[in-house]
């Protein structure tokens, strides 16, 4: 018996010793919310002293903003029927229902100022001195909601740059009212996240001929994205020099000048991208493609011919060799350059043809964000006559 009495009374002083030292306020409460019992966390929560403590209701001792304003105990106050604290802790009294981390945000006055806090409480029915009472353990998770909005705020802003960015992208595709002669155009863009590393662009060289790119830097998100414009810039210089000197460069002479700007130990990424010079009078094109997914013709008759002539991804080095080669539209054919998945739509018109390819995909991905850029254009050549012509 002894033996017992002292494993009995070092267990007391082994609890007494975790509840002193526990950062979570404890407390022993009845009925009416008065405080039979409590820790030293207790009392460095909410900062009061311990002879103002037994006896008196939780609301007067946390100095709860209702029961200061009222001057009322818990249970008095014309919010306490509000209360999540005061309802979890009355269901555990009456219904012996265990709480498990209900949260909670209150103002409380400590020493004499309003503090805003946000609590987590988990409350158990038990026996004390002889009468159901009630154990509360509570949780100042203060900190760490607030750390959660700093973090809520930052990703906001986060946000609404990347949303930025994404409009800044978009001024650098085509217009969506884009008009040339003899041919139509339709495009379309969906970025994997708010940017992306697609971007295309159609340039007027001189009065018979326009540049046509589609490219995919590596990776997503904002670093591809930073490369892509820094491509786009370079491009739109290109094609104005091009315009305003009336010397023009293959699509092959491009792939070159963009190998020789974009090294990979300059940006640490490679792109791939599919260039091309289109004589809008006589539906004759050439084309160069470094890396990228080959253009298609789908010609008028519903013939589709793949173009396979390409070359390595730009950034890859190598001393690579790109090569070009020509082709020849007539009249209601179509070049399509793409980075998104098409079926069954050779029948569609221009328009329909680049909605459809996207809708097939969006389909088989079930409804689910892209995992990856997806860009379309379709160049219809619509001038009628030249077929057969030497001239074109």
């Amino acid at each position: 018996m002894p033996i017992a009495l002292d494993n009995l009374k070092e267990s007391n002083e082994f609890l007494n010793l975790i509840l002193e030292n526990i950062n979570s306020a404890i407390l022993i409460a009845d009925e009416n919310m008065r405080v039979h019992q409590f820790n030293n966390s207790f009392l460095s929560l909410f900062d009061h002293a311990a002879d103002r403590v037994f006896e008196s209701s939780f609301g007067q001792i946390s100095g709860c903003v209702n029961a200061v304003k009222e001057n009322k105990p818990c249970g008095g106050t014309s919010r306490c029927q509000f209360c999540v604290l005061r309802k979890t802790l009355l269901q555990t009294l009456v219904e012996d229902y265990p709480a498990d981390l209900k949260s909670m945000e209150r103002v409380f006055y400590i020493k004499g100022k309003p503090v805003l806090k946000n609590l987590e409480v988990t409350s158990r029915l038990i026996r004390f001195h002889g009468q159901k009472m009630i154990l509360v353990i509570i949780y100042d998770v203060s900190v760490i909601e607030e750390q959660k909005r700093k973090l809520e705020k930052q990703q906001q802003q986060i946000n609404h740059e990347l949303e930025t960015a994404g409009e800044i992208q978009k001024s650098l595709l085509p217009d969506s009212d884009l008009e040339i002669d003899n041919i139509l155009i339709a495009w379309r863009f969906e970025p994997s996240g708010h940017i992306g590393g697609d971007i295309f662009q159609i340039h007027k060289i001189s009065e018979e001929q326009i540049g046509i790119y589609m490219l995919d830097v590596c990776g997503h998100g904002v670093s591809a994205a930073l490369v892509a414009v820094t491509i786009s810039q370079f491009m739109m210089s290109l094609h104005n020099r091009m315009r305003l000197t009336g010397k023009l460069f293959s699509p092959e002479a491009v792939m070159n000048r963009l190998d020789k700007e974009f090294p990979m130990e300059r940006f640490d990424c490679f792109f791939s991208i599919v260039y091309t010079v289109f004589n809008i009078e006589t539906g004759c094109f050439v084309y160069s493609n470094a890396g990228h997914m080959p253009p298609v013709i789908l010609r008028s008759t519903g013939q589709l011919e793949m173009l396979e002539n390409h070359g390595t991804a730009i950034g890859i080095g190598f001393g690579a060799a790109f090569g070009q080669e020509e082709k020849q539209l007539n009249a209601g054919d179509r070049l399509i350059l793409f980075h998104a998945f098409m079926e069954n739509s050779q029948h569609l018109p221009t328009q329909d043809l680049v909605d459809s390819a996207f809708e097939d995909a969006n389909r088989q991905r079930g409804g689910s964000a892209p995992s990856d850029d997806m860009s379309l254009i379709v160049v219809e050549f619509t001038k009628k006559g030249c077929e057969g012509r030497e001239d074109c």
